[in-house]
């Protein structure tokens, strides 16, 4: 059953990709009435639409997806820590995990900060230094 299942997979699979180069075919048209020349012109789109360069797409991944996200899972990590301090009740061991918590969502946080700082910094150095 299995053997079937997979010929019956892989026939029309491979009879499809051996028929797609004749689809791409074009008529190479050499001018006239009969047969005109067929022009077919291909533009790429920026798909990201934030500019032109390495720099400006990097920016806006970064602001557009990382901080966003990372912002959000901060404060997930701060609310997780206020839970551990309020399920402690007073527990030693309980509390030293809520305090790690704690400060791992901080340096966590301080982390996120820090590279949105690093990247204005280099960001605008780069653009002074590229701008006549």
């Amino acid at each position: 059953m299995k053997k079937a299942a997979l010929t019956l997979f892989i026939a029309p699979t491979l009879f499809a990709s051996f028929a797609m180069p004749v689809l791409a075919q074009t008529n190479p048209g050499d001018g006239g009435i009969d047969n005109p020349p067929i022009v077919v012109k291909v533009e790429l789109q920026n798909p990201f639409k934030v500019g032109d360069n390495l720099l400006s797409l990097m920016k806006s991944i970064l602001e557009n997806i990382v901080m966003p996200i990372g912002g959000i899972l901060c404060v997930l990590g701060f609310i997780f820590a206020g839970f551990k301090y309020v399920t402690a009740q007073g527990n030693s061991a309980k509390l030293a995990t809520a305090n790690k918590a704690l400060l791992y969502s901080a340096i966590g946080t301080a982390v996120l900060l820090g590279a949105l700082l690093i990247s204005t910094v280099v960001g605008n150095t780069l653009n002074s230094l590229l701008t006549p």
